[in-house]
C-alpha cells in the first residue's frame, strides 16, 4: 500500500473514531440522564409505600364498612405493610407472605389495640420456608352462616389486586361479609398454600383457573353462596390436602377427576345441591379422607351391617340410637384405633399430642351420651370409643352383653357409677374406662382376674378393693388366654381389628448411645390398673385367672394414687411364679410397715417395683441378688432406715434406682458401681455419709445423679466428671471438698447450684450465685443440716465478723480517748444487746419488749415501732394486697427504702416457738427468683414478715388489668424464672419446700419484669407435714390440684399442677375461673378444661390472644401449651417435675 493510501485510510479511521467518540459521549450523557431520572424515581419510591403495600391498599379501598377499624393502621405513609394488622412478611425480603383477617377474632381483640401497642414482628423463615397458619376455629361445617355478619366484620368485595402479591402463601379472610365473586386473578398467586374464605357471602362460580395453584394445600370456601359445578381443574392441585366446599349452592355431580388428588385428607361437600353418586375414583384417596358432620341415623336401616369403623374423621353430633337396629353388628369403632393404654398410669410412651389431640390423631368429637339402646345389640363383641367426647352415664347392658369381649370408653366424660350388670358380660376380657368421672363402688362380681386389660384408673371410684370377689374364669377361647403379641381371635382372623389396637411397651428407655445392646422391652399383655381413684382399705393380693397364667406373659398390677392403708401383703408377690414378668405399682398411698423381704427378694420375674410416697419403714432387704430382672425400683418418700444393701450392685438389669427422701444412712457400697446399666440414681435427702466410692465412675450409662441433701464428705471422684451421657448432677448441701473446675460444663453446673451448700468446694466461687447468697445469709452454710435448723450455740460467721470489727473500733476509741474501763464495758454491753437484737439466733427478749429479727444487712435499723409507724399502724391506705395468709402493706422505713410487710392471720398459724423455728429455716433460702425475706416479728398478739418491695406489682395485674401487651419473650422469661424457683425449692432446698399456693398474685415483678415467687414456705407455718396427710388445704380455688383438694395429701406434683394453671393464664390472658369465654362451653368449665376442649377440637390457636399468635412463633407456642396441659393432667406420674419443665423451657428459649 502506498503512503498516500495509508494516509487516506488513517484519516478515514480517525474520522470514524471521532464519530464513535461523539456518539459514545452523547449516549453516555443520555444514559446518565436516564440513570439520574431512575435514581430520583427510586429515591421517591423508597420514601413511599412498597408495591405489596399498594396492592393491599387497593384491597382496603374495596372494603365499604369497617365497623371496628380493623384496618385502621393500614397507612399509605408507611414504607412497607409488615407492621399492619393481619399482615405477615418475610423478614429478609419484607415481602408479604400472609394475610389473615378473621371477623370473630377482630371482634374480640380490636378493643385491645392502640397506637402504643407493640407492632407484630416480621416472620422469620426457616430454611427459606415460611410456616403459615390461618385463624381456624373449627373445620366442622355448620349451616345458616351465609349472609350472617359477625360483629366487627368487614364488608365489601375482594380486590383483584390481591393477585399481584406474588409471594403470598396464606390468604385467610374468614367470618366477614365479603360479597361479590372470587377474582380469577387469585390464580396468579403461584406460591399460595392456603386459601381460606369461609363464612362470607361470596357468589358466582369457583374459578377453574385455580388449577394453576400447584402449591395449594388448603382450599376452604365453606358457608358462602357459590354456584355452578365443581371445576375439573381442581384435580391439577396435586398438593391439595383439604377441600372444603360445604354450605354453598354448588350443583351437578362430583367429578371423578378429584380422585387424582392423592394427598387429599379432608373433603367436605355437605349442604349443597349436588346430585348423583360419589365416583369410584375417589376411593384412591379415601384412606386419608376425614369426614365431617354427624353419623347419619339412616345407618340403622343396614340390618346386615356387622362392622362399623368411623375412626380418624372429624365427626360430631350425637351418636344415633338407630344403630341399635343393626342386630348383626359385631364391631363398633367410633374413635381412634390406636389409643394409648396406660402402663402403670404412665402415659409417657405416648406423646401428649396423641393424648389430647394436638396435630394428627383422633378427631371425632361426639356430643351427648352413648345410647343405652346399644346395650341390646345381641352380637356386639367390640365397643371402641376412647377420647370421643362422650358424656353422661355408663351404658347399662342388662343381660344382653353375653357376646361383649372388648369395651374401651377411656378419656371421655362418663359420670355416675359402673352398673352392676357389667358382671353379666361373662366373655369380657378387655375393659378400659380410665380417665372419666366415674364414682361409687366398683361392682364386686366383675371377674377382673379373667381380663387381659382392665383399666379403671383416673376416676373417682371408692370403696374397698378387698370387697372385689374373684370368680372362676370361663375358658378364654378364642383369646388363648392372653395377647401375644395381640389378640388372636376371630376378630383378627376376619381382619376386623388391626394388631395396633393393643400394642404397648412397658419399658420406654432409650437405647444406649454407644451403640450397645438395646434395653429389653416387654410386650404388655395383661394390665390390671386401679390407680388414682379413692379406694380405701387393705391392699388386695394380685390374682390372675387360670387361663392367664403364662410363663411368657407380662403382668402389670397398679393400685397407685389411692388411700390404701396397712402393709404390703406377702401374697402380692405369689403371682411372680405364674408370669414371665411382673410390674407392681403401689405408689402414693398410705401404706405402712416394712417390705416383705422374703417374698420380695425371691420374686425373680419382678421388672418394676414402685412404692414411692407411702409410710413404709424398716430396712431395704439386704439380699437382693434374686431380683435379676429388676429394672426400675422407686421407694422415694418413705421412712426407710439402715444402709444401702451391698448386693444392689449385682442387679445387672437395674436402670432406675430412686431412694430419695428417706432416712437411709451409712456409706455407699463399693459394689454399687457394678450396676453397669444404671441410668438414674437418686439418693437425695437422706442421711448418707462418708466419701463417694471411686466405683461410681464405672456407671458409664448414668444420665442423672442426685446426691443432694446428705452428709457426704471428701473429694468428689474425678471419674464422675468424665461420664459421657450424664445430663443432670446435683451434689448440693453436703460436705464435699476439693476442686471441680475439671468438670465438663462446670459453669452451667455451678449456675444451677449443683455444688451449692458445700463450702469446701473449689471452683464455683465466681460462678455459683447460690453459694454467694447462702454465704451472705446470716446463718451461713456451715450451719446447714438435713433438718435445716442452725445450732443455737453457733454464732453466724458474718455477724461475728461485724461484731469483731465493732469491738475493735470501740477498743481503739477507748484507748485513744483514755476512757475508763467501766465506760468501755458499758459500750460493749450496749453493742452486745444490739447484736442480740439483730441476730436471728437470739430471741430471748424481755417480757413486753417487741423486736424485729433481720436476716441480712439493711440500710436502716428495723424495730417493731419503725415498722408499725411506716405502715401507718397497718392502715388501709398502705394496703397493697390481701391473701389467704394475711394482708400485705407498703412501708417506707427511710427515704427511698421501701419494704412489703405481710401481716399474718394469727388464727391460722402455730405457736410462737414453732413459728420461730420454721421462719429461721425460711430466712436462709435465697434464690434470684424468690422474694427475699428480710426479717420478721413473732409474738402472741402480732406476727408479720418483711420482704423486698416490688413496685411493678404482680403477674395477675399485668395479665388481667394492665393494658401492656407482653410479647413472647417476656412471657417465656416469666414462665422460666418461676419454674427455676420452684425447681430450686423442690430439689435443692434442705429441707425441701412445697409452695402450695402458686398463683399469679404471688408472682411479683421487678422493674425489668423479671419474676419473683413470693409466699414460698408459708404453708409450712401452718404446722402441717408436707409429705403426708393434712387437714388444712393451703392454696387458692382454681389452682389447687384435684388430688390435693380431695385427699389433703400434698406432693411436689401439686405445685406442678398450680404452675400449669398459671402457665395457661400466661399464654391465654384468661382467668383460671369465671372467664366469660368459658360460658359458651358450660358453667363448670375452668381454664384447664377449656384449653383441653379447644385442643381436642383442633382449635389450639384460640387459647392465645390473636396478636400473640400472629407474632408467634406458632410451633413454640403450641409446644409450651403442650407443656402446660401436661402439668395439669390428673395423673401425678404423667405430670413432669419442675426440673423437667425448666429443661423444656430452656430448650424453647427465644433467640436473642
Amino acid at each position: 500500500m502506498t503512503c498516500a493510501a495509508k494516509r487516506v485510510v488513517g484519516e478515514t479511521w480517525t474520522a470514524r473514531t471521532r464519530t464513535v467518540v461523539v456518539v459514545a459521549r452523547q449516549a453516555s450523557a443520555f444514559c446518565c440522564f436516564v440513570y439520574l431520572v431512575l435514581l430520583v424515581t427510586l429515591f421517591d419510591l423508597g420514601l413511599a409505600i412498597s408495591g405489596d403495600g399498594l396492592h393491599l391498599l387497593e384491597f382496603k379501598k374495596k372494603i365499604t364498612h369497617d365497623q371496628c377499624s380493623v384496618l385502621s393502621d393500614w397507612n399509605e405513609e408507611d414504607h412497607h405493610p409488615c407492621n399492619w394488622r393481619g399482615v405477615t412478611c418475610d423478614i429478609s425480603s419484607q415481602r408479604v407472605v400472609g394475610l389473615n383477617i378473621d371477623g370473630r377474632q377482630a371482634g374480640r381483640e380490636t378493643r385491645n389495640w392502640s397506637s402504643s401497642r407493640p407492632r407484630p414482628s416480621v416472620s422469620k423463615p426457616s430454611s427459606n420456608r415460611v410456616k403459615t397458619y390461618t385463624f381456624d376455629s373449627s373445620l366442622v361445617t355448620t349451616q345458616g352462616e351465609v349472609g350472617d355478619t359477625p360483629r366487627c366484620s368487614l364488608s365489601g368485595t375482594l380486590s383483584p389486586a390481591l393477585g399481584k402479591l406474588s409471594k403470598l402463601r396464606t390468604l385467610s379472610i374468614t367470618h366477614n361479609n365479603i360479597t361479590g365473586v372470587i377474582p380469577g386473578e387469585l390464580a396468579e398467586l403461584e406460591l399460595l398454600q392456603t386459601l381460606d374464605l369461609r363464612s362470607n357471602s361470596l357468589r358466582g362460580q369457583l374459578p377453574g383457573d385455580f388449577g394453576r395453584l400447584r402449591h395449594l394445600q388448603v382450599l376452604n370456601l365453606d358457608n358462602n353462596a357459590l354456584e355452578g359445578s365443581i371445576p375439573d381443574e381442581l384435580s391439577l392441585c396435586e398438593n391439595l390436602r383439604t377441600l372444603s366446599l360445604s354450605g354453598n349452592e354448588l350443583q351437578g355431580t362430583v367429578s371423578p377427576s378429584l380422585g387424582r388428588l392423592q394427598k387429599l385428607e379432608w373433603l367436605a361437600l355437605a349442604s349443597n345441591q349436588l346430585v348423583g353418586t360419589l365416583p369410584l375414583e375417589l376411593t384412591n384417596s379415601w384412606c386419608k379422607l376425614k369426614f365431617s358432620g354427624s353419623i347419619p341415623s339412616e345407618l340403622g336401616q343396614l340390618w346386615r351391617l356387622s362392622y362399623l369403623d368411623v375412626a380418624f374423621n372429624a365427626l360430631s353430633g350425637p351418636i344415633p340410637p338407630e344403630l341399635a337396629e343393626c342386630h348383626q353388628l359385631e364391631v363398633l369403632v367410633l374413635s381412634s384405633r390406636n389409643a394409648c393404654v396406660s402402663v402403670g398410669n404412665d402415659l409417657r410412651g405416648c406423646t401428649l399430642r396423641g393424648k389430647v389431640g394436638i396435630g394428627e390423631g383422633e378427631n371425632n368429637r361426639f356430643e351427648g351420651p352413648l345410647p343405652s339402646t346399644l346395650g341390646s345389640l345381641p352380637r356386639l363383641r367390640v365397643l371402641w370409643a376412647p377420647n370421643a367426647g362422650l358424656v353422661g352415664p355408663f351404658p347399662r347392658y342388662g343381660g344382653a352383653c353375653s357376646s361383649l369381649e372388648v369395651i374401651n370408653l377411656s378419656q371421655n366424660a362418663l359420670a355416675g357409677d359402673l352398673p352392676g350388670d357389667l358382671s353379666n358380660c361373662s366373655r369380657l376380657v378387655y375393659l378400659d374406662v380410665s380417665s372419666n368421672q366415674l364414682t361409687g363402688k366398683f361392682p364386686s362380681k366383675v371377674a377382673v382376674q379373667c381380663m387381659v386389660v382392665f383399666n379403671v384408673s383416673r376416676n373417682m371410684l371408692s370403696g374397698e378393693l378387698s370387697e372385689v370377689s374373684y370368680h372362676q374364669c370361663l375358658e378364654p377361647q378364642p383369646w388363648k388366654g392372653y395377647f401375644s403379641p395381640s389378640i388372636r381371635s376371630s376378630l383378627l382372623r376376619d381382619s376386623l381389628i388391626s394388631e395396633s389396637f393393643f400394642s404397648v411397651s412397658l419399658v420406654n428407655s432409650r437405647p444406649p448411645a454407644n451403640g450397645g445392646r438395646p434395653p429389653r422391652r416387654h410386650r404388655v399383655e395383661i394390665i390390671h390398673d386401679w390407680s388414682f381413684n379413692r379406694f380405701t382399705g387393705w391392699v388386695p393380693p394380685s390374682a390372675l385367672g387360670k387361663g392367664l397364667k403364662k410363663r411368657d406373659a407380662l403382668y402389670l398390677f397398679s393400685i397407685a394414687g389411692n388411700q390404701l392403708t396397712g402393709g404390703l401383703p406377702p401374697q402380692m408377690f405369689e403371682v411372680c411364679k405364674e408370669v414371665g414378668a411382673l410390674a407392681l405399682d403401689v405408689s402414693d398411698n398410705m401404706l405402712s410397715g416394712s417390705l416383705p423381704s422374703t417374698e420380695l427378694v425371691s420374686c425373680s420375674t419382678l421388672v418394676k417395683f414402685l412404692a414411692a410416697r407411702n409410710m413404709l419403714s424398716g430396712e431395704i432387704p439386704q439380699e437382693l441378688s434374686g431380683l435379676r430382672n429388676l429394672a426400675h425400683l422407686d421407694l422415694t418418700g418413705n421412712y426407710l432406715r439402715g444402709r444401702l444393701p451391698d448386693k444392689i450392685g449385682e442387679l445387672e438389669s437395674l436402670k432406675v434406682l430412686l431412694l430419695a427422701q428417706n432416712k437411709l444412712s451409712g456409706s455407699l457400697p463399693y459394689v454399687l458401681g457394678h450396676a453397669a446399666g444404671l441410668q438414674v440414681l437418686d439418693l437425695s435427702q437422706n442421711e448418707f455419709s462418708g466419701s463417694l466410692p471411686e466405683s461410681l465412675s464405672f456407671l458409664k450409662q448414668l444420665r442423672k445423679l442426685c446426691l443432694n441433701g446428705n452428709r457426704f464428705s471428701g473429694v468428689v471422684p474425678a471419674g464422675l466428671s468424665n461420664l459421657s451421657f450424664i445430663e443432670d448432677v446435683n451434689l448440693s448441701f453436703n460436705d464435699f471438698s476439693g476442686p471441680v473446675h475439671h468438670w465438663r460444663d462446670v459453669d452451667s453446673l455451678c449456675l444451677r447450684g449443683s455444688f451449692a451448700g458445700n463450702p469446701k468446694i473449689e471452683g464455683c466461687e465466681k460462678r455459683n450465685f447460690m453459694s454467694k447468697r447462702l454465704l451472705y445469709s446470716p446463718t451461713g452454710v456451715n450451719n446447714i443440716t438435713y433438718m435445716g435448723v442452725p445450732q443455737p450455740s453457733q454464732v453466724p460467721q458474718g455477724l461475728f465478723e461485724v461484731q469483731s470489727k465493732r469491738l475493735n473500733s470501740i477498743l481503739i476509741a477507748a484507748i485513744t480517748s483514755g476512757c475508763a474501763i467501766a465506760l468501755v464495758l458499758l459500750v460493749l454491753g450496749i453493742l452486745f444487746q444490739c447484736t442480740r437484737q439483730r441476730s436471728p439466733t437470739s430471741h430471748c427478749a424481755t417480757p413486753g419488749r417487741k423486736e424485729v429479727v433481720t436476716f441480712m444487712s439493711v440500710p436502716c435499723h428495723m424495730t417493731y415501732e419503725n415498722v408499725l409507724r411506716a405502715t401507718g399502724n397497718f392502715s388501709i391506705d398502705n394496703l397493697i394486697g390481701n391473701g389467704g395468709f394475711g394482708a400485705t402493706y407498703k412501708a417506707e422505713l427511710r427515704p427511698g427504702f421501701l419494704v412489703a410487710v405481710k401481716r399474718l392471720a394469727l388464727g391460722r398459724f402455730q405457736g410462737v416457738q414453732q413459728f420461730d423455728t420454721e421462719i429461721r429455716t425460711l430466712g436462709r433460702i435465697q434464690h434470684p427468683n424468690l422474694v427475699t425475706l428480710l426479717g420478721y416479728h413473732a409474738s402472741h398478739d402480732e406476727m408479720f414478715l418483711i420482704y423486698n418491695y416490688f413496685p411493678r406489682g404482680n403477674l395477675d395485674t399485668l395479665i388481667h388489668t394492665s393494658r401492656r401487651e407482653m410479647d413472647w419473650r417476656i412471657r417465656h422469661n416469666i414462665a422460666l424464672r418461676i419454674a427455676e424457683a420452684l425447681a430450686f425449692l423442690h430439689d435443692d432446698c434442705v429441707p425441701r419446700v412445697l409452695h402450695r399456693d402458686i398463683k399469679p398474685s404471688n408472682i411479683l415483678l421487678d422493674d425489668n419484669l423479671n419474676a419473683h415467687l413470693s409466699d414460698f414456705g408459708l404453708a409450712r407455718l401452718l404446722g402441717t407435714s408436707e409429705t403426708h396427710a393434712t387437714t388444712d388445704v393451703a392454696g387458692t380455688f382454681g389452682y389447687v390440684a384435684p388430688e390435693y383438694a380431695m385427699t389433703c395429701r400434698v406432693t411436689d406434683k401439686a405445685d406442678v399442677y398450680s404452675y400449669g394453671v398459671v402457665l395457661l393464664e400466661l399464654l391465654s390472658n384468661k382467668r383460671a375461673l369465671g372467664d366469660p369465654c368459658f360460658f359458651e362451653f358450660g358453667d363448670s368449665f375452668n381454664i384447664v378444661s377449656w384449653a383441653c376442649l379447644l385442643i381436642r377440637r383442633r382449635r389450639p390457636h384460640e387459647v392465645f390472644p390473636v396478636w400473640l399468635w400472629e407474632q408467634g412463633p406458632e410451633a413454640i407456642l403450641l409446644e409450651v401449651l403442650d407443656l402446660a396441659v401436661q402439668c395439669t393432667v390428673d395423673s401425678l406420674t404423667v405430670r413432669p417435675t419442675m426440673r423437667e419443665v425448666v429443661n423444656v423451657l430452656k430448650r424453647l428459649q427465644p433467640l436473642a
